[in-house]
């Protein structure tokens, strides 16, 4: 009893003082004045051609959708576009037998605009340019999984499907768990947002998945680099934005249904949307949308992977109101998950842990099942978030975002407690809750003599507690923390210039129990730090299909409780935090220093690529490496990790490109390499992702295969993984096994879309390691005792949905 707080008094207590300074703020925003409209006076102007001929397309239709202006092209190719407001609009040009080009515009001044487009006979529309005002553009390397993208990886979990991404690796623990690593960086190190809201759980836990139903998202977002201004301090690495599409904004109710099944685990997948607007009531949009997964024992090449079965049922809804100058929404998630931990992680002598590290497959294996077994880890993760925004006369947008999360996480040992007491047979041996409030309050202003940009407040309250009877693992805390930033761009011709600066103040109190002699006791301590973060960045266009940025950022992150206090058996393993090493001192913030360059090759017609080079230097780096021998306690001998705390460099490279050979054959491939040094003790980095490379050739059928078949593909993939011999000395001496070798995959995926009556359904067959390959990967903690999945091939099906379509307006 002695762990308990009043943290709902000291959650009270911080919303009023949250609310108070949001309210100050707000009339301040709200009154706020911007330059005169006469600012919108801008010309974009230029000419329409074919890109071989250099002849000009006259007739061509000009819209932009912003402001509903429309034009046509003179007989020369000329067109005209007044009264434009300065800002970045995307431009789409199309004609009769040329593919369309989609290209981005920036107006800062009267803008000049050659369009040339490719011939393709296989095009047979009008010829439409049209505009629509988009976010700016970012100074560092950002890639994007589109929804159709995202059709590949369903059935798969968030960081499985972000693995698409080059530079992009898990951090994984058997079939199940996957946690995404950016540039070598993970867990604190990355932030993830879940449809705008920080995702705050028990994302410390190298073998805690992110609770996110990829489902849920329309696109994926992954900014490869230090993001701290924007999105906060820990944003070390990167961020994952998840991002749903945006409610319906039309008359009608429709969805759609997606069903996934793989042969090697017996997955079976089935996620179903249904969403609507209300005729009457345009300016109402509501979403409901749910998924359940289940999966049944992995099968490694040779053998069954007990207990590696999981199971998941998640659901989520929406509802909005949308008008020109304001709007409002609120959206709930719950996701739901249970997860098989492999028993041959967990023995009872020193000399059954080498036996089962040494062997080529665990002792323990079975047969096919669904059931899930000791030990195991059971999840709920609750999301309510509000969000409106509010535009300030001419000024800009004023938005808010509110959300409260609670992550419930229980964690159940391989063996049951010796008790007489039957209830508590079934009682997990962790069980913690932790709970976050998040508030944002943005102002972004409208552009003026090129600049645009936002102001931002955040605030966070979190808390996280054991239940009664339940272990400690990392200690009782209660985190405070506030911030403010501010985030400006400039525009110039081709040039784009972003700088950025944050302030956030932490103030982190932590409760644990001790003992000392046979006493029993508490320990209480508080720690506040001050964590700045400064960006400056470039984006420069040297010509219509070349861009270059330049990035560069400084940052401060505080130790994280778990990286402090962790004590004890956590999901078949031991841990221990850097505080609590013999001989360590407390842990101090990490300061990083990122720099990066992007060199994009795009909207070609046939060689499109990229290249981002970058290195990030972070003093007092903290990091996990295996504790020899491992540590011994009452529940026997586990794989074993301890904190440790160095000055590291990390560099590396990501490259991809692809090349339109003919109209159907496609040829694509991506490597990345990551070079991570300890350069305290002039050594490797442990734990780094070994390089990697995939290539993968596509064909695209013909558009229209008989009167059912259209859109179809056949793609073969390879991947190649390198053994990491990248690692400190005298590694045999560091880890409890060495790198694996490396390995080869082959794999095969081909899809079509079937029409049945009004119905496209899309089809997609995927076969993953058809050769069978055994292997282990470095990056994955069941490396030590069993090999990874073996052949497997997935069905996956979407159907569209439209149950009431809005009626045709009148012909006049």
């Amino acid at each position: 009893m002695f762990f308990r707080t009043p943290g709902r008094v000291r959650g009270r207590r911080a919303g009023s003082v949250l609310a108070v300074a949001l309210l100050c703020v707000l009339p301040r925003l709200l009154w706020a004045q911007a330059p005169a409209p006469a600012d919108c006076a801008l010309l974009l102007s230029g000419r329409v051609q074919d890109h071989e001929s250099r002849l000009a397309l006259a007739g061509a239709t000009v819209v932009v959708l912003e402001t509903q202006q429309a034009t046509q092209t003179e007989p020369d190719g000329h067109y005209h576009l007044e009264s434009l407001c300065p800002g970045t609009y995307h431009v789409q040009v199309s004609f009769i037998g040329f593919a369309s080009e989609v290209s981005e515009v920036r107006l800062t001044v009267a803008t000049y605009r050659d369009f040339r487009l490719h011939p393709d006979a296989v095009v047979l529309k009008g010829a439409v340019i049209s505009g629509q005002r988009v976010a700016a553009p970012t100074t560092q390397a950002t890639a994007t999984l589109s929804e159709a993208d995202l059709q590949q990886t369903r059935g798969q979990t968030l960081g499985e499907a972000l693995q698409k991404v080059n530079g992009v690796t898990a951090l994984q623990t058997g079939p199940g768990i996957f946690k995404p690593m950016i540039h070598g960086l993970h867990s604190n190190r990355v932030t993830i947002l879940n449809n705008g809201v920080r995702q705050e759980g028990q994302q410390w836990g190298q073998e805690h998945g992110p609770e996110i139903d990829p489902f849920l998202a329309s696109q994926l977002t992954v900014v490869k680099g230090a993001a701290s201004v924007r999105y906060g301090s820990d944003a070390v690495g990167g961020v994952v934005l998840v991002q749903p599409r945006a409610l319906r904004d039309s008359a009608g109710v429709g969805g759609e249904l997606n069903l996934v099944g793989m042969s090697n685990n017996g997955l079976g997948a089935a996620s179903g949307t249904v969403e609507g607007n209300l005729r009457r009531l345009p300016a109402l949009s509501w979403r409901t949308q749910g998924t359940v997964r289940k999966a049944g024992t992995m099968r490694a090449p040779g053998y069954y992977l007990k207990n590696s079965g999981f199971e998941e049922g998640n659901f989520s809804g929406a509802v909005g109101w949308h008008k020109p100058t304001y709007g409002a929404e609120v959206f709930y998630s719950q996701f739901n998950t249970r997860i098989g931990i492999l028993p041959a992680a967990h023995v009872g002598n020193q000399q059954d842990f080498l036996l089962a590290v040494a062997r080529d497959r665990p002792l323990e294996t079975t047969g096919f099942s669904y059931d899930i077994e000791r030990a195991y880890q059971q999840v709920q993760h609750d999301v309510l978030k509000f969000s409106g925004f509010v535009k300030t006369g001419n000024a800009g947008r004023l938005s808010t975002t509110v959300a409260q999360q609670v992550d419930a996480r229980d964690e159940y040992d391989k063996y049951r407690p010796r008790n007489d007491n039957r209830a508590a047979l079934d009682r997990p041996a962790l069980s913690y809750t932790n709970r976050t409030s998040t508030a944002e309050l943005l102002w972004e202003h409208r552009a003026w003599r090129g600049f645009t940009g936002s102001v931002g407040l955040a605030g966070t309250y979190q808390f996280n507690r054991y239940a009664d009877g339940s272990r400690q693992f990392i200690p009782f805390y209660t985190n405070y923390v506030g911030g403010l930033f501010w985030l400006e761009q400039w525009r110039q011709g081709s040039w784009l210039l972003e700088g950025g600066l944050r302030l956030d103040q932490r103030d982190l109190q932590v409760k644990r129990a001790t003992r000392a002699g046979g006493v029993f006791g508490v320990e209480e301590s508080r720690f506040q730090y001050t964590t700045p973060a400064a960006s400056l960045g470039a984006v420069y266009d040297a010509s219509t299909h070349l861009t270059l940025r330049l990035a560069s950022g400084l940052t401060q992150r505080a130790p994280a409780p778990n990286e402090r206090f962790s004590d004890g058996v956590h999901n078949a393993q031991y841990e221990l935090g850097y505080d609590l090493v013999p001989g360590n001192g407390p842990a101090r913030p990490e300061t990083a220093l990122n720099l990066g360059f992007t060199a994009t090759l795009h909207d070609n017609p046939r060689l499109n690529g990229e290249l981002t080079v970058y290195q990030t230097r972070i003093r007092g780096f903290l990091y996990q490496s295996p504790i020899l021998p491992p540590v011994v306690n009452i529940r026997g001998v586990l794989a074993s990790w301890q904190f440790q705390q160095t000055d590291a460099t990390l560099r590396g490279l990501d490259v991809s490109g692809s090349y339109q050979l003919t109209a159907r054959w496609l040829l694509a491939g991506k490597a990345a390499m990551v070079r991570g040094r300890d350069t305290r003790q002039d050594e490797w980095l442990i734990f780094m992702p070994a390089d990697r490379a995939e290539l993968s050739v596509r064909y695209a059928l013909p558009n229209r295969v008989g009167r059912r078949l259209s859109a179809g593909y056949v793609q073969v993939l390879g991947t190649g993984v390198t053994r990491q011999t990248r690692v400190p000395r005298n590694y045999a001496e560091r880890d409890y096994r060495l790198p694996p070798n490396g390995y080869g995959l082959l794999g095969l995926e081909a899809g079509t879309t079937l029409h049945w009556g009004r119905l496209p359904l899309e089809l997609s067959v995927a076969g993953a390691n058809l050769l069978n390959q055994r292997y282990r990967d470095y990056l994955n903690r069941y490396r030590y005792f069993a090999d990874e999945m073996g052949r497997n091939v997935t069905l996956r099906l979407r159907v569209p949905l439209e149950f009431s379509r809005a009626k045709s307006a009148p012909t006049p």
